[in-house]
């Protein structure tokens, strides 16, 4: 019973592990606004969670996806800082952009994203409601 449950056990330590150090790796250079409202320590707990969480979570569906097996510590090592990476770049990415249209409706934001979808550019929007200066 407990020769099944060892690797399984250090497999998923293994993706914590690495994942907690590729979400500070990305954590370093690229943070939400709003975490710089709290403490480095309250952030790192942030990023940590998010990074190990998404690692250990994510890491067996993975893993049988890409057909690759997590008792090789080499792989299980790289797929959860793949993955703690990803994800905490993708809730940073998330944050950043939801911070830039809080304050917009949510036709003008599908608009923004619909924009993107397209390639199309739009008019950088008015932040201080100035009107254009008529000479």
């Amino acid at each position: 019973m407990t020769d099944l449950f060892l690797p399984t056990l250090i497999s998923e330590a293994l993706l914590a592990f690495s994942g907690l150090f590729g979400g500070v790796s990305i954590s370093f250079f690229w943070q939400p606004q709003r975490l710089h409202q709290h403490s480095r320590f309250i952030a790192g707990v942030i990023f940590g969670g998010i990074s190990m969480g998404a690692a250990v979570a994510l890491g067996g569906l993975t893993a049988r996806w890409l057909k690759i097996d997590l008792t090789q510590a080499d792989i299980t090592l790289g797929l959860g800082y793949i993955l703690g990476a990803l994800s905490n770049g993708l809730i940073v990415w998330l944050a950043n952009f939801f911070r830039r249209h809080e304050q917009q409706d949510i036709f003008d934001v599908a608009s923004v994203i619909k924009s993107k979808v397209r390639n199309e550019s739009l008019p950088s929007p008015d932040l201080n409601n100035n009107k254009p200066n008529e000479d």
